[in-house]
């Protein structure tokens, strides 16, 4: 699909709906479309109500699954929004010349998906709809992942015109599953973060930026449905996972360490005492001495602060010993030297800001030097310095959403301290297996990469490094490389922070602690090709070059 709309016209756009009243996730959808600031709305085409026919099981389940897995705000909530509509021209879907003579950009549909095709030729851009997994699935988002026990839900903005019969992806974004127990808890992210869509798509089209809409695969699974039998065959299959979760819980617990190498060593495990954990490790070297900062997190606070310890060849030479600590939560210390000082860039999410803190004295003495961005819920910022201009990567939290992990904001800026700018194409990457940053961005043999976490089976399963093809203020791209996965021991199960800095190599991994009787932890030898491209990293970034 290419458009080339001019940017002095906005376009022109028509809801199908059942009716006034819609979830809450729609009306803000329609909000952030408004918001865009990019397009009008012209019409409101409604459509008789489909009784949705629910199974028995099915409704009861849902009923506990809300009752136990309570969500904060709730996306299927019925609101109204006619008073954003309401005075909009309103047509029968049967009124299709009517609907024609509105000359419409695009036609949003919110109702169910089978009346797609009856639309498509009404708008110069076709029909807009979404799909959750399959597009012809009769069960809500996160029903299907639940039961077959999918990591992750699929959910995109699709498109299509009367011209074609092949549907186009206009805008795609991969959710984690929250829970293995509530269908309610993973879709309700999954309607809050695919709220934004529509918005972002009409920008796109707006710009002329829909010549990278893809085709649609197609499906040829059957469709599911939540009948009672598929419900039975759920409810067996949470009561397994409830039993195995008991022995879980009685015979072990979780604990995040960190591990560090020097050159092409075997790694050595850091192993904290069992009252707290530690994780997002970042090596960095001061004169002749080596440094690790870390997230020092202890249980009884239930939050965290930053420590340091120094480590050599041998072993660890002083410390952990606190570093900085807030009244925040604070995690991922990216520590970085910069015209003879240093800094750092704590995780703190909490405050809604991005703080730069510089050492009065390293390693101990930190204080705050300014404020970066005021964003919502910004979480683990990693700078890199290009040619003289320097790029900030941060994941930034979606209205509604209960976790970050999933969208990847970049903002540019010609000094550290800002004014630092939106990226035009913000979020960059919307996928739980790619978009959260993992450690400090390096270059090898005249290539960036970008470390990142695959949160996809559980939080910090996996480290993905990710080659840098395009970066500019209106451009971003990348290309998985090469992957970090927890299996060189039965009892690792993350592994989701990288860092490299002249010669130390600095990962954490999310272990599985024995409660009685555990055997020693297996390091890993190495970290296959990742090992290669930090043999050819270089650190005179001045003459590197990225893909304008």
């Amino acid at each position: 699909m290419t458009a080339q709309v001019a940017k002095s016209r906005p376009l022109k756009v028509g809801i199908i709906v059942e009716s006034f009243v819609q979830p809450r996730w729609v009306r803000k959808s329609i909000e952030k479309v408004l918001a865009a600031d990019v397009s009008t709305f012209e019409l409101v085409v409604k459509v008789p109500a489909e009784n949705t026919g629910e199974s028995l099981l099915y409704k009861l389940y849902n009923r506990m699954d809300r009752r136990m897995f309570p969500t904060i705000t709730d996306a299927l909530e019925p609101v109204s929004i006619e008073d954003v509509v309401g005075s909009l021209p309103t047509l029968g879907p049967d009124e299709t010349d009517k609907i024609k003579a509105f000359n419409l950009d695009v036609l949003i549909n919110f109702v169910r998906n089978e009346l797609k095709s009856k639309f498509a030729g009404l708008a110069k851009y076709g029909v807009w709809f979404y799909a959750f997994g399959k597009t012809d699935e009769k069960a809500p988002p996160g029903f299907r992942e639940l039961l077959i026990d999918e990591p992750l839900t699929i959910s995109s903005l699709r498109a299509l015109n009367g011209r074609s019969r092949a549907e186009r992806i206009l805008y795609q974004s991969a959710s984690p599953i929250l829970s293995r127990f509530s269908v309610g808890l993973n879709n309700n992210d999954c309607y809050w973060k695919s709220a934004a869509f529509v918005a972002r798509s009409l920008v796109d089209l707006h710009k002329g930026r829909h010549e990278d809409t893809i085709e649609a695969a197609q499906h040829t699974e059957d469709s599911l449905e939540p009948t009672n039998a598929a419900m039975g065959q759920l409810f067996f299959k949470l009561s397994e996972r409830a039993a195995a979760r008991a022995v879980e819980k009685f015979s072990s617990f979780e604990q995040w360490v960190m591990a560090y190498r020097f050159g092409g060593g075997e790694f050595k495990y850091l192993v904290p005492p069992l009252d707290r954990f530690w994780a997002d490790p970042f090596a960095i070297k001061a004169g002749e001495k080596y440094y690790i900062f870390f997230e020092d997190y202890l249980n009884s606070a239930g939050r965290a602060h930053i420590s340091v310890i120094e480590v050599d060849k041998n072993g660890i030479v002083s410390g952990p010993t606190e570093a900085l600590k807030l009244d925040c939560h604070l995690s991922y210390p990216f520590v970085f030297e910069w015209r003879g000082n240093y800094y750092m860039i704590p995780e703190t999410g909490d405050k809604n800001v991005v703080e730069l803190y510089r050492a009065n004295s390293f390693p101990f003495d930190w204080q705050l030097e300014h404020v970066l961005i005021e964003a919502k819920q910004p979480l683990d910022t990693t700078l890199v310095e290009v040619n003289g201009t320097w790029w900030m990567f941060v994941n930034i939290q979606e209205d509604g959403v209960l976790v970050n992990w999933d969208e990847l904001h970049v903002y540019y800026a010609d000094n550290l301290r800002g004014p630092w700018k939106p990226h035009a194409r913000n979020p960059v990457v919307s996928d739980v297996r790619s978009a959260r940053p993992a450690g400090r961005l390096f270059w090898s043999n005249n290539i960036l990469y970008r470390p990142s976490q695959d949160s996809s089976r559980r939080y910090g399963y996996a480290t993905v490094v990710n080659q840098i093809t395009s970066l500019s203020p209106t451009e971003y791209s990348e290309v998985e490389v090469a992957k970090i996965l927890p299996d060189w021991d039965k009892d690792i199960l993350g592994v989701h922070t990288l860092n490299w800095f002249h010669g130390l190599t600095v990962i954490d991994c999310l272990t599985r602690r024995r409660r009685f009787g555990g055997g020693r932890l297996r390091p890993p030898r190495g970290l296959g090709t990742i090992d290669g491209l930090l043999r050819g990293r270089e650190d005179q970034q001045a003459e590197t070059r990225v893909n304008p």
